[in-house]
């Protein structure tokens, strides 16, 4: 398998660094004790930005918001109608999802039905995020097995394209294999650019993250939302419209049970996924269609509803709940001592509203 380049040496001051700025802190009592910087954009599916914090250009690795992409070759290449995968099958493709019984039983069940087993997977091992799932396994004295990693849906996907195109399963994490390349073209046209403009390095879980401008994974969720471009041929078409209704279906397939992604998908119309290292995007459906994709600067996950449920509210008509917004901070006894909330302004009544975004510096 092809080695990814090594990383470049550290430098002191990184001419690549995009601009940000601050967009959610910690309070502690009355006082702010730490803050998050960020960087947003808003496009909508023609490519046009409608709002925007920070430098929308600066490059991002996509981690897990790009599974939904990734989940696209699933339904195009024909795979996921041969084995007669269902709509909660493709939205746990789609998934960074916790390992509850559901999560479980839906990969498994892709496997199986691609005459496979989870001995074929390559996703790596964690402790599942769903607590009563990790505990029985503690109880059974059991390790974590790659199935309990959240990615284990998406290479459940990619290993039932292999199966259908005739390619080595066992060659599906490979970055030059036929399998990772047709990816690379999707994400590229899903989000406006050329295959060579996608960057590459290597994902948690073995297989290629993908790196492109903020403002063209806002792009790719736009046109997710909206069922795609003009110019896409009619099986990308086909694809966009059933991965996201997929995901709008089945929210809980999707990321878990009280987890932001889900209780968004659910409290309102919008097509969501985080990543890893404070990346988010989501998308609304609602003409006209737009898409939202937001970075946190130094990866901090407490920071990515904040942020973003400012950023979203109120926009085409969405409301996000107040309470996904600011979060409480707790002590040992559950006392509420402080709050996670942003640092954008928005009111959360009938009309909301945003301050102007701060703009780079000249």
């Amino acid at each position: 398998m092809k080695p990814y380049p090594p990383a470049e040496p550290v430098r002191a001051a990184p001419p690549d660094v995009p601009f940000d700025a601050p967009i959610a802190a910690v309070w502690r009592g009355h006082l702010v004790e730490s803050v998050h910087r960020g960087r947003y954009v808003v496009r909508d599916a023609r490519g046009e930005t409608l709002d925007s914090l920070g430098d929308p250009a600066g490059y991002v690795y996509l981690r897990s918001s790009a599974k939904p992409f990734q989940a696209l070759p699933l339904v195009f290449s024909g795979a996921a109608d041969a084995f007669g995968l269902t709509s909660e099958e493709l939205a746990v493709a789609c998934a960074s999802h916790s390992a509850e019984p559901r999560h479980l039983a839906a990969v498994r069940s892709i496997l199986r039905k691609a005459g496979l087993s989870e001995d074929d997977l390559q996703s790596g091992a964690h402790p599942p995020m769903h607590i009563p799932t990790a505990v029985r396994l503690a109880r059974n004295g059991e390790q974590p097995r790659q199935i309990h990693g959240n990615c284990s849906g998406k290479h459940a996907g990619m290993l039932a394209v292999c199966v259908h195109a005739g390619w080595d399963p066992a060659g599906y994490r490979d970055a030059e294999g036929p399998l990772q390349k047709l990816v690379r073209r999707t994400i590229a046209r899903l989000c406006g650019l050329e295959p060579e403009e996608v960057r590459l390095a290597g994902d948690g879980c073995g297989v290629p993250v993908f790196a492109l401008p903020l403002e063209n994974l806002a792009l790719g969720f736009a046109r997710l939302a909206a069922g795609g471009a003009e110019d896409f041929p009619e099986d990308l078409l086909e694809a966009v419209v059933r991965v996201r209704d997929a995901m709008r279906a089945y929210p809980g397939m999707v990321a878990g049970s009280g987890r932001f992604d889900t209780r968004l998908m659910q409290t309102t119309d919008l097509v969501a996924k985080s990543g890893a290292e404070g990346v988010f995007a989501a998308a609304s459906p609602t003409e006209p269609g737009w898409g939202l994709a937001l970075k946190i600067s130094d990866g901090a996950g407490r920071a990515v509803a904040p942020a973003a449920g400012v950023a979203l509210a109120g926009r085409g008509g969405v409301r996000v709940p107040a309470e996904m917004i600011t979060q409480t901070v707790a002590d040992l006894h559950g006392e509420t001592i402080g709050k996670v909330a942003p640092l954008m302004h928005a009111h959360l009544g009938d009309q909301p509203r945003r301050e102007e975004p701060l703009k780079k510096p000249e």
